[in-house]
């Protein structure tokens, strides 16, 4: 008789324990008591409301999705990648802009320190682990 996979869980039909949601909820709260969560969101928040700023992005990036599949190609021509060069240079240069990408680093930095640690704890990928796909 032919054995029939059983489906893999997903996350609706996990239930978390009541310890496995307290540690999540202190170490979300540990998190954002951060210098490096502080000055993302702060950043974050100046970004949005400065319209300089979500203009240049806007702009870079509007231009490079026109570019992306001549990009994936090969096929730029230089005075397009120096245009998009330009406006890339042009978005990081707002001072908002620059804060946000250079806050989000921070905290990337620090959430990769976390996942490190919680790697090293479990003895297991922690990251990867939780990524989709196989293996």
């Amino acid at each position: 008789m032919a054995q029939t996979a059983t489906p893999t869980q997903t996350m609706a039909d996990l239930a978390l324990t009541a310890e496995v949601r307290a540690a999540v909820q202190t170490f979300a709260a540990a998190l954002a008591d951060t210098p490096e969560w502080q000055t993302f969101e702060d950043a974050a928040i100046a970004f949005k409301h400065d319209r300089a700023a979500q203009e240049a992005v806007r702009v870079f990036q509007e231009k490079q999705r026109s570019l992306q599949m001549m990009q994936q190609l090969g096929m730029l021509e230089q005075k397009e990648l120096n245009e998009l060069d330009r406006l890339r240079d042009a978005m990081m240069d707002q001072p908002r802009v620059r804060a946000y990408v250079d806050a989000q680093n921070e905290l990337t930095l620090l959430c990769q320190a976390a996942a490190k640690e919680l790697s090293e704890a479990i003895g297991l990928d922690f990251a990867s682990a939780c990524a989709p796909g196989c293996c």
